[in-house]
């Protein structure tokens, strides 16, 4: 692991990226082939997750997503930017980068997300759990992995979650946030 956080970063960062499977979902597949032939794919997400994501939209942390994956990630992206939060202005939308290639396709995309933002790497924090997230999160102020991120991972995160991927460690990790700013949840708006 590399050197931990200081609480300064927690109190600081502005912009968030996430990747999909592993992080935002478990990493597990599920696939049924509907009577029309069409094969349908399925993840597992933690709802308390979501909630995590949204208190720290509340407190004004702009997020991104840039993965691999599309599918359900896009439809779920889109069907969050639709709460009334961000409808009213209130909130940012949740930027995706979906379709990434693996290796160093992630970078560019999120450089490009970063320019739109007027945000730098050192600026944001990023959770990864894999090879593919490596270069970012070597690039980003605050490197996160969910306690079940993969070796490689480890070894560059400053900060090791105690929940897996997709089954609470973005809660814990906003909540990590929180604490370190000094907000109490029950005081943040719902989305």
């Amino acid at each position: 692991m590399a050197t931990p956080p200081s609480v300064e970063i927690l109190r600081t960062f502005k912009g968030l990226i996430l990747d999909g499977d592993g992080v935002w979902f478990t990493g597990d597949e599920f696939r049924a082939t509907l009577q029309s032939g069409e094969v349908v794919i399925m993840k597992q997400r933690c709802y308390p997750d979501g909630q995590g994501l949204s208190f720290l939209r509340a407190i004004g942390v702009s997020v991104l997503f840039a993965t691999a994956e599309k599918q359900p990630l896009e439809s779920i992206v889109e069907r969050l930017n639709g709460l009334p939060s961000v409808q009213s202005g209130a909130w940012r939308p949740i930027a995706a980068r979906t379709g990434l290639r693996t290796g160093s396709g992630k970078v560019p995309a999120v450089e490009e997300w970063l320019t739109e933002q007027s945000l730098t790497w050192q600026d944001c924090a990023y959770i990864g759990d894999d090879r593919n997230d490596i270069e970012c999160m070597q690039k980003a102020g605050l490197a996160v992995t969910p306690s079940d991120g993969q070796r490689v991972a480890k070894k560059v995160a400053h900060l090791v979650l105690s929940k897996p991927g997709g089954s609470g460690a973005i809660r814990e990790f906003a909540e990590m946030v929180l604490d370190a700013r000094d907000v109490d949840e029950r005081t943040l708006p719902f989305a």
